[in-house]
């Protein structure tokens, strides 16, 4: 004989995706956590291109320095795309559920993540321009 649970409607409902909000907030961490790596490195680039003008001398060599600019453009502009991959799926998943505080700042995050991200890509573009006319001698 099967029992019957006294509320049948309860026993209908699918159990809550913890689960689901737990990887949500995990990915929003990973997405803060690229974009203030991104905010810093940019910081520093304007800083020490500030430097570059007010003093007239590099604080960095040129040859090695361009090679820097090149290799670090190409990495934080990666990892953007990675936290953007990462988010993405889960607030899309999340905001067919439900729209509240949470999956609008994740989505305004994601967009100017993404923004960042082809500043970053055009940096790169020009930090490459300038490493292939370097001349080595």
């Amino acid at each position: 004989m099967a029992m019957v649970p006294a509320d049948a409607d309860a026993a209908a409902k699918p159990p809550p995706d913890i689960l689901g909000c737990v990887v949500a907030v995990f990915d929003a961490r990973y997405l803060l956590a690229i974009a203030a790596l991104a905010f810093a490195y940019s910081l520093a680039q304007a800083l020490r291109h500030a430097l570059r003008m007010r003093r007239g001398v590099d604080p960095v060599p040129t040859a090695s320095g361009r090679l820097l600019d090149f290799a670090s453009d190409q990495v934080v502009a990666y990892l953007l795309m990675s936290a953007l991959s990462a988010a993405t799926p889960i607030t899309n998943r999340m905001r067919s559920a439900v729209i509240n505080r949470f999956t609008d700042t994740t989505a305004a995050a994601i967009s100017m993540a993404f923004l960042a991200f082809v500043c970053l890509a055009l940096s790169a573009i020009v930090s490459g321009y300038k490493l292939s006319k370097q001349t080595y001698m």
